[in-house]
């Protein structure tokens, strides 16, 4: 009987990591720009340590925002990606982030065929997660 119940945990946490890695992707089509530049890094620099991700962040990930804003526009898709997934983590730590992440995970929860054509409207999506995250933390399934 434990080898079953090991194995459906196994199959859990494999969806649940594969749900987490999709809404990761969408929440990046919403908050992430598009345009990588100095001022972008600049302003995801300053976000992060107004929000004291600053100190969390990977020793490589702070030392290539403090080397890039000074740059210009990056051209590089795999400079871009690697930024874009560090924009993403500092997103991931304001509340209106958490609350798209949230909205977005329970909106794939609650309806998966509706999923895509709700996951274009940012507005529900947004109200979605506030009204998760005013849940009390008892009530919270997701953490």
């Amino acid at each position: 009987m434990s080898v079953v119940a090991a194995k459906l945990v196994e199959a859990t946490t494999e969806l649940s990591e594969h749900v987490i890695s999709h809404a990761k992707m969408v929440l990046a089509g919403f908050l992430v720009p598009r345009v990588v530049s100095g001022e972008v890094v600049r302003k995801y620099i300053w976000k992060a340590m107004r929000l004291g991700v600053w100190r969390v962040l990977k020793p490589e990930s702070r030392a290539l925002l403090l080397a890039l804003r000074r740059w210009g526009v990056v051209k590089s898709p795999t400079l871009k990606s690697i930024l874009l997934n560090i924009f993403l983590e500092i997103e991931l730590c304001t509340v209106r982030g958490k609350a798209l992440f949230y909205g977005i995970i329970l909106t794939m929860k609650n309806c998966v065929e509706k999923a895509i054509n709700i996951v274009r409207d940012f507005g529900k999506i947004l109200y979605t997660g506030i009204s998760y995250l005013n849940n009390p933390p008892m009530y919270r399934i997701y953490g």
